[in-house]
């Protein structure tokens, strides 16, 4: 049992998923736990919040932006209020994602629907130590 503690606690890889669809949710954490990560799930914008502050060391954030309670856009508005490094990945399927996402250099943007390995790169880039680095050297090719 102590063994198993150790080995956890070697690396941080929790995930914040903020989905309104209870199916898609349950992907998320399905796959993601097969993976290795620990998967908090809030099914609301302020459950999120309230599981992000309960879990100060969350990786990375994975946001829908229809959301009950407040929008994927006032969320990320509040986000960056807060003055926190954490990424964030926005998934949606509203046309508008790239607008909402470009120039935050805390998000990247996921066009729903797309593949769970999609899904699975985006995270690792996100979660390397240098993944600001590369962030930034991706959105300059483009």
């Amino acid at each position: 049992m102590l063994e198993q503690h150790t080995n956890s606690s070697k690396v941080n890889n929790k995930i914040l998923a903020i989905e309104d669809d209870p199916e898609v949710l349950a992907l998320y954490k399905s796959y993601l736990q097969k993976r290795g990560y620990e998967v908090l799930s809030a099914s609301g914008a302020l459950e999120g919040i309230s599981l992000l502050n309960a879990n100060p060391d969350t990786r990375l954030i994975l946001l829908d932006l229809n959301l009950p309670g407040m929008s994927g856009e006032e969320w990320i508005s509040w986000y960056a209020e807060q003055g926190r490094r954490t990424p964030v990945v926005v998934a949606s399927g509203k046309g508008d994602i790239l607008t909402i996402t470009k120039g935050n250099s805390m998000t990247a943007a996921l066009t729903k629907p797309f593949h769970m390995e999609e899904l699975q790169e985006l995270i690792e880039v996100l979660l390397a130590d240098d993944w600001h680095e590369q962030v930034s050297v991706d959105k300059k090719l483009h």
